[in-house]
């Protein structure tokens, strides 16, 4: 007959003969000595236990099944809102990236600007910097120079307003300038040193009218874009002076809100 018995050390079950009862045997799972002591409530058996047999245990209790829980509308509907925000957000950020140095100038951005001689006002998107530079002794007809410039951080376009003194003597003769051959090479000259000031290549240019006043349109590449600036030899009234006004952006041109709302707005105050 065999007795089952209980490792001391691993616990485990295995038989040893009835004549090894109370003697030390080696368990056959951790192969220590353990004296073989009888487990309690276990009937002997005829054959020893496989070492490949494991003592049955207990049957594991099936665990109850929770019911499924109801869907909460309320959750998805919070969770759709936050799914269109998101897509609203992503397309708003999208827009502002791809627009981001257009040129493109918010029309709520624009007022009037009036210098502080009070001699012309005009229209600039935002304050103006101002910069002045005193006649010298390379100028000849077109001398000095007073400026105003904006610049936006958002559409990368420059605006700017500005003037330069005429002379008197070449302001006497321009008064009987009928057909240009007079105000013309100063308006080219003009246009030429801007060209080299902006490092711009000329692709158009064109003659306009302020009133009774002779001017000049011209439009340019440059490493910023494009550029269209207008010139205007007033001639009349106590300031005899070329005025220039002019927008530089990614996609400036001569139909552009921007340049329509700057060459239409410029006035020249009345003495």
């Amino acid at each position: 007959m065999f007795v089952r018995v209980a490792c001391l050390k691993c616990g485990k079950l295995f038989q040893v003969p009835e004549s090894a009862i109370g003697t030390e045997v080696n368990c056959p799972y951790d192969n220590t000595p353990t004296l073989a002591l009888p487990v309690a409530g276990v009937p002997a058996a005829a054959e020893p236990l496989s070492l490949d047999d494991e003592p049955p245990s207990q049957p594991r209790r099936a665990q109850p099944v929770a019911p499924p829980k109801p869907a909460n509308p309320t959750r998805w509907i919070v969770n759709a809102a936050i799914g269109v925000v998101l897509v609203v957000v992503v397309v708003g950020v999208t827009l502002a990236v791809l627009r981001y140095g257009s040129g493109n100038i918010s029309p709520a951005a624009w007022s009037e600007f009036t210098p502080p001689d009070g001699s012309c006002s005009i229209q600039l998107p935002g304050s103006p910097a101002e910069e002045r530079v005193e006649p010298g002794a390379s100028d000849t007809i077109a001398r000095g120079l007073t400026l105003y410039t904006t610049s936006g951080w958002y559409s990368r376009a420059r605006v700017w307003f500005g003037w330069r003194d005429l002379d008197p003597a070449w302001v006497k003769q321009a008064g009987q300038d009928r057909d240009g051959s007079i105000t013309t090479p100063v308006l080219t000259a003009e246009r030429d040193r801007r060209k080299d000031q902006v490092r711009g290549t000329i692709t158009k240019e064109a003659t306009v009218r302020f009133g009774p006043h002779l001017g000049m349109e011209v439009w340019m590449d440059t490493p910023r874009g494009k550029l269209i600036e207008r010139y205007i030899a007033s001639t009349d009234g106590p300031r005899p002076r070329l005025y220039f006004m002019g927008v530089e952006a990614k996609n400036a041109a001569a139909d552009s809100p921007a340049a329509q709302k700057l060459f239409s707005s410029f006035r020249v105050s009345k003495p």
